[in-house]
């Protein structure tokens, strides 16, 4: 069964010349390791969605902001020790071929740094929230609700860009997709681009502005489908992905 590693070597063999990599390129394949971590490893997604359950959490119950910095940090921390450990048991594997103790026991202490960021987040989490009036109050009975905080436009583009790049992960690993920058059944950078348009329009009910952001993104889809990553067909169901989200964000929200 060929496995990354091989397809990686398919694109990047021997035989294949060198080039210096620019920023761009770093940042790309910086973005498709991440990919991979997301995709191979279960943990990792599991940990991402306990890190989106929290900030809600954090959000919901009024956090402030040096609280938050204080829940952000150990948790980074539980992702980033998850890279690093996927890596470290990648290489082994490519150097070791078949049962070494020394190999256990590297990937055992790699383990152990993931288990250690991991209580260092609970802990934090339950100091934290611990002394938080409103969780508190939400957690006596009867509970006493939290108001919900308000959102601003910049604050809930954000929150699209999340729920879009989540979409798109799921969408590339269920059709089978490698790379999340590039290509896929969804043209990406298409949504993103519709996503933000759909979003100026509807906050600022400006026919100009709103035209001047739907020329943007058809320029930006155009160039997927100039650049050969994208079929019109993938680009169409960026841009209709994209509309429909800035539409769950922003539309329904004002309706209520």
């Amino acid at each position: 069964m060929r496995n990354s590693w091989d397809e990686r070597e398919d694109e990047e063999g021997p035989d294949r010349p060198w080039k210096p990599r620019s920023t761009l390129d770093s940042f790309h394949h910086a973005f498709e390791g991440l990919y991979h971590v997301f995709k191979t490893q279960a943990s990792m997604r599991i940990q991402s969605v306990f890190v989106v359950l929290v900030l809600i959490a954090a959000w919901g119950f009024g956090v402030d902001h040096i609280e938050l910095l204080h829940l952000l940090l150990p948790m980074i921390m539980v992702l980033v020790a998850e890279v690093v450990n996927t890596a470290i048991e990648g290489l082994i594997d490519v150097q070791v071929d078949g049962y070494d103790e020394r190999a256990r026991i590297i990937k055992d202490v790699a383990a152990a740094a993931v288990l250690i960021s991991a209580i260092y987040a609970v802990l934090a989490g339950v100091l934290i929230f611990a002394h938080n009036e409103s969780f508190l109050a939400f957690c006596r009975f009867p509970p006493e609700f939290p108001s919900r905080p308000h959102l601003g436009p910049l604050q809930i583009v954000l929150i699209g860009m999340l729920l879009l790049a989540v979409i798109i992960v799921w969408i590339k690993r269920a059709t089978g997709w490698r790379s999340f920058l590039t290509g896929g059944v969804v043209s990406g950078h298409t949504a993103l681009g519709f996503m933000i348009a759909g979003s100026i329009a509807l906050v600022t009910q400006s026919p100009a502005v709103s035209a001047l952001a739907l020329a943007l993104a058809l320029l930006l889809a155009q160039s997927r489908l100039q650049a050969d990553i994208h079929k019109l067909s993938e680009v169409a169901l960026g841009a209709l992905l994209g509309t429909l989200l800035a539409l769950m964000l922003f539309a329904w929200p004002v309706a209520s």
